[in-house]
């Protein structure tokens, strides 16, 4: 792991076993020093004057001792741009006012380039030697005249691109050995702005992005531009952007898909932005995201995750698999089955120790279980409506049916891994007395949420799997994994976090009353795990609620394992259906029948037309 804090102080972490190294960057004083000891041997004796011919000879090595230091002499950005190469993970770059490379993983840097900011005098005097700029300045945040955007092909090794702080934006193909300063073809653009980043295309060595960012200036609007050909010429795609004048609509990064090159991201100082046909047009893409700015965006090549870095509200991420299979013949098919990422099933065991400070951090895990994607460009008005997703394993026997919503718009279901349920277990007399009793408490339970103004959408396919003795399947629309074990007295199981889904906790200080609410949240309606929805996620003490109103008094909790299995453990126990165990967190084993890994095909049939795609399930290790 490679790491910068603050003007180019960067080190690299084993993470394996703990070693740091502190990654040196180049300074001026071992050269002047080398400088020193030459003059010493050419004057060994200073009790004496010197000749003629010293005294020229120790001039001409000054000279030549105030050169190389002023060379080596080097400007690093506050955040210093660094990266290892793609094609040989030896290979480290850095960007201070020159281009530093090393061979050795970071250490030994030596510069690849002049320098290739404006060396605007005024600024360097100011901001290194005297006040900052403002204030006195000794953390070298005020470093001006550097490299701040510094990318390599993907494509194609010592095809490197930099930009400065000034303005400046400089390109070379072979490794440093000549550079091309491409600065002024940039149309609309004021000279020396900031070159907030540059991105090259992962398909085509000539093609690359490149955003500017004046705000500094009082300029909000967005510069984003692109050149296919060496950066002979740029054309703007700031297009239908914001253009600044109502507020900051700058931009911080660009990033091209790994897969899908018309795919492109935007991360601006209010959010980001998606064009799905290489930046002809843009639109928000902030479901979930707050208004915050948006610093640097990654894309995870494996998971087809976009991970958005903020400035103050940390990380945050989506999974971008179904935008990168959109195209033309997508867009215009009545339905479409997106092919499914690899599915891992895992296990976590609960944390715990440490200071939780304030207030402890708790957030919502994502969803256990495969995620299937579809879309319908048209769909059933009622809610209630649902489309039908069979999962087939490679004998053709269905190993579970998962509904989904039927309406217009993209959804996402999950499916838990869960197989086939297991037959019931015969009944005794006096467990068959308690299961008829218990149909009759589940029937007057819900019926008395029902008047008391609960939604009946959401309430009755709860109160259909509690009838069936499918506690799974209740909790699954709570997002927990698997199941966990009933049994005796106590609390429920802990497959998905026991507190308030995703609620925002204030700050003492910062509490805004607010009015209770009459009943617990609820999951949106949903197939094993829900469609997509704007709703607040759903209030998992719900189940424990639940569970509480329809025991018998007296009766003990349902302890056990994972997957919220404990709160109503109880019912299917009173169903003869087993309660499984273990698998704390949706882990390995969290349902009794959970499926092994390999291939299984989803399909799906929409007005006739059945679309099918191959599933793969893996076990995380």
């Amino acid at each position: 792991i490679y790491v910068e804090s603050q003007g180019g102080n960067m080190s690299r972490l084993n993470f394996a076993t703990g070693e740091r190294v502190a990654l040196q960057k180049p300074n001026y004083r071992p050269r002047y020093t080398m400088f020193e000891d030459s003059i010493v041997i050419e004057r060994p004796d200073t009790t004496r004057p010197e000749t003629a011919a010293q005294h020229r000879r120790i001039a001409e090595l000054r000279v030549r001792q105030r050169t190389d230091s002023a060379d080596i002499d080097l400007r690093w950005n506050w955040n210093t741009p660094f990266l290892i190469s793609a094609h040989n993970p030896e290979i480290f770059y850095a960007g201070a006012n020159k281009v530093m490379k090393s061979t050795r993983r970071g250490e030994d840097l030596y510069p690849i380039s002049p320098d290739l900011t404006t060396r605007d005098s005024m600024k360097i005097r100011v901001s290194t030697r005297t006040t900052g700029g403002i204030t006195p300045d000794v953390t070298g945040a005020e470093t001006f005249c550097t490299i701040v955007s510094l990318s390599e092909s993907p494509i194609r090794p010592g095809v490197l691109y930099a930009g400065t702080d000034d303005g400046n934006v400089w390109l070379t193909r072979n490794d440093g050995g000549t550079w091309e300063n491409i600065t002024g073809r940039f149309p609309g653009v004021p000279a020396g702005t900031y070159v907030s980043r540059i991105e090259p295309s992962r398909f085509d060595t000539a093609t690359f992005y490149i955003t500017f960012d004046n705000h500094r200036n009082g300029d909000f609007a967005p510069y984003v531009y692109v050149t296919t050909d060496f950066g002979k010429s740029f054309r703007s795609l700031a297009n239908n952007l914001p253009k600044g004048d109502d507020g900051p609509g700058y931009v911080h990064v660009v990033r091209e898909d790994v897969s899908n090159r018309d795919l492109l991201f935007l991360g601006t100082d209010v959010g980001a932005y998606v064009s799905l046909n290489r930046g002809a047009s843009w639109q928000r893409f902030m479901s979930g995201l707050p208004t915050v700015p948006v610093h640097d965006l990654k894309i995870h090549p494996r998971e087809r995750d976009l991970i958005a870095a903020t400035h103050g509200r940390a990380l945050w991420i989506v999974n971008i698999a179904p935008l990168e299979q959109l195209n033309d013949s997508v867009i215009a098919a009545d339905a479409y089955l997106f092919q499914p990422t690899t599915a891992y099933q895992y296990g976590q065991s609960p944390l715990g120790g440490g200071s939780p400070g304030q207030k402890a951090f708790r957030a919502p895990s994502p969803q256990y279980g495969a995620e299937l994607v579809y879309r319908l460009a048209t769909g059933s008005g009622d809610r209630r409506a649902r489309t039908t997703i069979v999962i087939r394993d490679v004998r053709g026997d269905t190993v579970r049916t998962v509904q989904g919503p039927a309406g217009a718009g993209l959804h996402r279901v999950f499916w838990n891994f869960q197989g086939k349920n297991p037959p019931s277990v015969a009944l005794s007399p006096s467990q068959k007395r308690d299961s008829t009793w218990l149909v009759s408490r589940i029937n007057v339970v819900f019926d008395s949420m029902t008047k008391a103004g609960g939604n009946a959408d959401q309430l009755e396919p709860i109160r259909k799997l509690l009838l069936a003795g499918d506690v799974q399947g209740v909790t699954q629309r709570f997002g927990f994994g698997g199941g966990g074990g009933a049994g005796g007295g106590g609390g429920g199981g802990g497959g998905g976090s026991p507190f308030s889904g995703g609620r925002f906790n204030e700050r003492p200080g910062e509490t805004t009353p607010r009015a209770a609410s009459a009943t617990p949240s609820l999951p949106t309606a949903g197939g094993e795990s829900g469609g997509e929805s704007t709703d607040a996620a759903p209030d998992a003490s719900f189940l424990t609620t639940l569970g509480n109103l329809l025991r018998k008094p007296g009766q003990g909790g349902g302890g056990g394992g994972g997957g919220g299995f404990g709160a109503l453990g109880f019912v299917a126990q009173a169903f003869g259906r087993p309660t499984g165990g273990g698998g704390g967190f949706g882990g390995f084993g969290g349902a009794v029948n959970t499926v092994s890994t390999g291939d299984y095909l989803v399909t799906i049939t929409v007005d006739g037309k059945t679309l099918s795609r191959v599933l793969r399930v893996e076990r995380g290790r």
